[in-house]
């Protein structure tokens, strides 16, 4: 059977991949990062669930394994999430660089990537709270009973939409001080794309959710896709 020919693009994006977590869609990772040939990737924030290694098994290895093989022939930037292991772990681990946001230009745009969660005034001024509501949310995701409440509270519940969009806002007010035109945050798990004052947000969702996302940046321009 002939060898699949890899789609080149310039830049994937991606975040929230959350290995560690039993609800990661690890067939659907290693899919994205196989499709394509791209000259940078970013990893935007929250790939890790902590520092309990224990709980990845061998999909989650390969994802970590692939990253570290790639970044040998092409840039590969890890932007620091909340849920992310320690920066020197990182570095030890994949040999690849963390960083706090990642600022680049092409075709004389500017683009800024930044997992998101400085913005989340919610988990900034209730850290406790926002502990034991992610520990709830985990558990939620682990059966279709649990993920129709999650979807429900996702919908409905005023906190969750104020979090996002202030996510949002903040992401957009950055990127506006340093001049980028476009922006790109995770940490939210919500698929969102939008416009204001000639920036363009978006965001990439989650890998433990369906549907997942991602950007792909190619002479196709800058586009969210869903899988």
């Amino acid at each position: 059977m002939p060898k699949l020919q890899k789609e080149k693009i310039n830049t994937l994006i991606l975040s929230d991949i959350h290995l560690g977590d039993q609800t990661v869609r690890h067939d659907e990772v290693l899919k994205v990062l196989k499709r394509y040939d791209a000259e940078k990737i970013i990893l935007n924030g929250d790939i890790l669930n902590g520092l309990k290694f224990q709980r990845l098994h061998s999909a989650h290895w390969k994802i970590l394994s692939t990253l570290r093989q790639l970044s040998k022939t092409r840039e590969v930037v890890w932007i620091h999430g909340n849920h992310d292991a320690d920066v020197t772990i990182i570095t030890n681990l994949l040999g690849i660089k963390s960083v706090n946001k990642h600022l680049w230009e092409m075709d004389g745009k500017k683009f800024l990537a930044i997992h998101g969660h400085q913005f989340d005034r919610f988990l900034n001024n209730n850290f406790i709270i926002s502990q034991i509501t992610f520990y709830i949310y985990s558990q939620l995701k682990r059966n279709a009973i649990g993920k129709f409440v999650l979807d429900y509270i996702k919908n409905n519940n005023q906190t969750w939409k104020r979090n996002s969009v202030g996510v949002a806002k903040g992401a957009m007010r950055l990127a506006r001080l340093m001049n980028a035109n476009h922006v790109f945050c995770g940490h939210t798990h919500q698929i969102h794309e939008q416009e204001k004052n000639k920036i363009k947000y978006f965001n990439t969702g989650s890998w433990t959710e369906t549907p997942s996302a991602y950007v792909t940046m190619s002479k196709d321009g800058v586009v969210l896709r869903q899988i």
